[in-house]
Formats: structure tokens, sequence, C-alpha cells
């Protein structure tokens, strides 16, 4: 049997409350890339630089040098940023208000290309090609989340079909956490005691004071347990992608994959550093909780049709399988006989 046809009602809804979220996403951006530290040569030494650390050696010369243009002229070059980032989130929202698709999609095709940009020169690709990525810092960086949705907000309504066997759109969030589980469990360094205890204590210096204490016992848990604490993640990780890829997610997937958010977001990214004045996003947790919207609305299209199959079997009093409408198919059989 051929799969059921998402309503384009349905897909409708699923991609402007993606996008509007994404909007707003690009105002907070430009807002805290607006900080006073930012203009500093803060931004250059704490965000650009450690970055260029963990970038591939095809792009360290690349990297590099937009590490020396930006600080030539920090105030002048994070102006820009601001700007384009403000610019992204006006188109967005002006378009999604005035119902023009056109401003929606180079508001779109602009973050695409910007995210790129900052992915590959601010960001050094977040340790993907060199073996340094983990999704509980971030990997594999927020702005290709950004990417992604923006993307999918473009891919036309036969990539939508949240019923099909496989659906970009359902499943790519899957396909995010395999990778995150696969980067962990292949990385030595996330094995030893210096590996996911010297990521968490970084993030705990970029948190405020009400959040150190908390987030120093896991730092002293993973120092103290290495393989176990990296084995329960990459476990946890696996877990989120294997429940809720294909057309049949499990409501216990969305339950681990709301407490691996969770530990990511407060443990791993402090909440993308938005506290210490010196945060550009909120983190890669938000992004991913917005990547989770049509495996949700795919299980709850699930939920419904299920509900509907079973009034029907009730009514058939128990005597077996049924055709549409209530109707034993052992009484069709015999009306078919006659």
């Amino acid at each position: 049997m051929t799969a059921p046809v998402t309503p384009p009602e349905l897909i409708r809804r699923i991609k402007l409350a993606m996008v509007w979220a994404l909007a707003f996403l690009w105002l907070l951006d430009a807002l805290l890339q607006a900080q006073p530290r930012m203009f500093t040569v803060d931004f250059a030494s704490n965000i650009m630089k450690p970055s260029i650390a963990i970038a591939p050696s095809l792009l360290w010369a690349l990297s590099t040098w937009s590490l020396q243009v930006v600080s030539a002229h920090i105030a002048v070059w994070n102006w820009l940023f601001v700007v384009v980032q403000a610019m992204i989130a006006v188109a967005l929202i002006a378009g999604l208000l005035r119902h023009d698709h056109r401003l929606v999609r180079a508001g779109l095709l602009l973050s695409i290309a910007w995210g790129l940009g900052v992915w590959v020169f601010g960001e050094g690709t977040s340790g993907v090609f060199t073996g340094n990525g983990t999704m509980l810092t971030g990997a594999p960086g927020s702005v290709t989340l950004y990417l992604a949705i923006a993307v999918l907000y473009l891919l036309p309504e036969r990539w939508w079909q949240l019923s099909a066997r496989f659906c970009v759109a359902r499943d790519l969030l899957s396909l995010v956490f395999l990778y995150g589980a696969v980067a962990q469990i292949a990385t030595p360094g996330f094995w030893g005691p210096r590996g996911n205890a010297v990521l968490i204590e970084g993030q705990a210096s970029m948190a405020p004071s009400w959040m150190v204490s908390s987030m120093t016992p896991l730092v002293t848990f993973t120092h103290a347990h290495p393989v176990l604490s990296n084995a329960v993640f990459a476990a946890a990780l696996l877990a989120v992608a294997a429940l809720l890829f294909g057309r049949a997610p499990r409501a216990l997937g969305f339950v681990c994959l709301g407490a691996v958010l969770l530990v990511m977001w407060y443990w791993g990214q402090a909440f993308g550093g938005i506290f210490s004045g010196m945060g550009t996003d909120p983190g890669s947790a938000p992004l991913l909780a917005l990547l989770a919207i049509p495996a949700g609305a795919t299980w709850q299209m699930r939920r419904r049709r299920a509900a509907r199959v079973r009034p029907c079997e009730g009514a058939s009093g128990g005597g077996g399988p049924v055709e549409s409408g209530g109707v034993p198919r052992s009484a069709v059989a015999d009306v078919r006989r006659v």
C-alpha cells in the first residue's frame, strides 16, 4: 500500500513554525553580537581563535587570515556581523508577516550564504573534520542547523512526505544524532580523563556563578569515570537516533531527546554562553528541538490514524479485521460470493 499523503496544510504549518523560530533566533544572535565585549579584542581571542585550533589543515590558512583581517578593525567588522544577522531576521519576519514568499526566500538564502561563511571562517567547521567535534559542546555547529532549517523550508512538498519510508525533513534529526554518536565513539580523546571533563570545564568558565556549582560535579564525575560517562552519552545519542528515525518515531525517543538536550544545553554549552557577555548564539539545543518538529508531527499523525482505526475494530464485534467503514471482511467476502 502507498504511504498516506501528508496534507499540504500540515507541511505549511510546520514550515512556518520552524522559520518563525529561526527568524527570532537570528534576531537574538544579532543582539548578542552587539554586546560591548564583541567590539573588543576579546571577540577575536575568545571566539574566533579557539575555533582555528580545531579547523582542518586545508582551512587553517584561511581561518588564520580571517582572524588577522577581523582583528585589525574589530569594531567595524563586528558592526557588519550585527547588521547582516539583523537583516536576515528582519527579512524573515517582514516576509512572514506580509506573506511575501520572495522576501522570506531572500532572507533564507542570505542566511545560508552567511552561515556557510561563519561555519568555515569563524567556527573552523566546529571540529567536524578533525575528530574534535562533539554534540556535547555544539558540534556540528549551531550555524549548520540554521542552514539545515533554511534548506528544509525551501524544499518542495515531495521532500516533506512524513509517511514515506525516508523523509529528509523528518529523519534529519536522527542523522545528526547518529553523527554525534559515531563521533563520540570514534574519537579516542573522549574516552580519556581529559576529554569530556575538559570540555565541560571550559563551558563552566563561561557560565554565570549560579551555574558553576551545579556544573562542577559533572566535571568531577567525567574526569573520574571517563569511559563510563562517554559510553552513557554515546548510547543516549544513539538511542535518540534509533527511536526517532523512520515513519514510526517512538514516544520514548522524545523523552530521551529532551533529557539529552537538557544535558547538552546546560552542562555542555552553558546556554551558549549567553550570560557571559561573549555568547554569539544560544547554542545548538534549541535548533535541534526545532528539527524535531517534523518527527513530532509524524508521531501525532500515527496516533490519530490509530485512534480512527480502533472504533472500526470495535464496531466489528470482535469478528476479525474490518474493511473501511467498520464492516467485517468475512461479511464482505460472503456478499461477494453471493
